[in-house]
């Protein structure tokens, strides 16, 4: 299969995941509830779709189906798309939605978001110092 075509397998299945986290979340998780929060909703959906579509490339790896360049491509994709979603946009939303709540910071609330976000972030790297990848013998972000 061609690497288009193998593209177009996986949008469409992106966009089927995507849907039916929709409609997962609206009746199942949230059907008591009355959720104004767009957003909440999109990134959930977005977060459930990609987590669905590496699941579905493991499956894919095991059957042989898809072109193997194409496979590790939507591998890479997807990993770098759900990190960029866990780690950048789910934790800034939540400090977006708790500064907002606070009415004395109604007015800068972007700026004290931005503010919580870095202070997430830098929790997140002081995190993983004890882990061994870092050494000075490993080198920095060796990995990538």
């Amino acid at each position: 299969m061609s690497f288009l075509v193998d593209s177009v397998i996986m949008f469409t299945s992106q966009v089927l995941f995507f849907g039916f986290g929709w409609l997962f979340f609206m009746r199942q998780l949230f059907k008591d509830y009355e959720v104004r929060q767009y957003v909440v909703q999109v990134v959930f959906s977005v977060t459930f779709a990609f987590s669905c579509t590496m699941f579905e490339l493991i499956i894919f790896e095991i059957l042989g189906a898809l072109s193997s360049t194409s496979r590790y491509f939507h591998w890479k994709l997807n990993l770098y798309v759900i990190l960029l979603v866990l780690i950048f946009v789910v934790p800034f939303y939540i400090g977006y939605f708790v500064v907002s709540n606070i009415r004395l910071l109604q007015r800068q609330r972007l700026l004290f978001a931005c503010m919580v976000w870095f202070t997430f972030m830098y929790f997140f790297w002081k995190l993983g110092d004890p882990f061994p990848i870092l050494s000075p013998k490993h080198g920095e972000l060796e990995f990538l």
